[in-house]
């Protein structure tokens, strides 16, 4: 059996992107993310919590997507390949960080990164910024002039597997 590839739907309106963005900011103050330095360095827990708030709060479904940010030639954030990817699922290390970056991925392929820029406010000394200023919204069709998102894996299963993300009981 041979796995699908996700499906896009139609172009999200700008005002249901809006909405998404809205949802997200809620939600990463709610739970105390409250500037870029708090959302540098947790690409995971703020994606996954995005997810979640989307989902549970308006039922709209989107995708985390684990891979690498490429900024220029010679600056690739949370580089990735297919080797690190089989090494990390063969020989999990909970107490090193992992080499990916994540990020969500909406319906219509459109993607929602609030970490990366403000892991670049924090590495360049470039301010600290509100949570509501720290996100891209990079659509399908846009004309990307320099860096992109690389996409290697979409789903969960990857950080519960290396134990990046652990399973909890209530």
């Amino acid at each position: 059996m041979s796995a699908n590839p996700v499906t896009f739907s139609e172009s999200l309106s700008v005002d249901e992107i809006k909405e998404i963005l809205s949802i997200a900011v809620f939600g990463l103050l709610q739970e105390g993310y409250k500037d870029s330095t708090a959302l540098a360095g947790n690409c995971v827990p703020v994606n996954m919590l995005i997810n979640h708030a989307l989902q549970s709060l308006k039922g709209i479904n989107s995708y985390i997507t684990i891979g690498d940010r490429y900024w220029s030639e010679n600056d690739i954030y949370c580089e990735m390949s297919y080797t690190s990817i089989v090494e990390e699922l063969k020989h999990p290390n909970i107490t090193k960080p992992i080499k990916a970056h994540t990020w969500i991925t909406l319906t219509d392929g459109t993607i929602i990164d609030f970490t990366s820029e403000a892991h670049l406010d924090v590495l360049h000394d470039r301010g600290v910024f509100p949570v509501e200023k720290c996100y891209q919204v990079i659509r399908p069709d846009s004309d990307i002039t320099s860096g992109f998102h690389r996409p290697f894996l979409i789903g969960t299963d990857f950080l519960f597997k290396t134990g990046l993300v652990q399973y909890s009981v209530s």
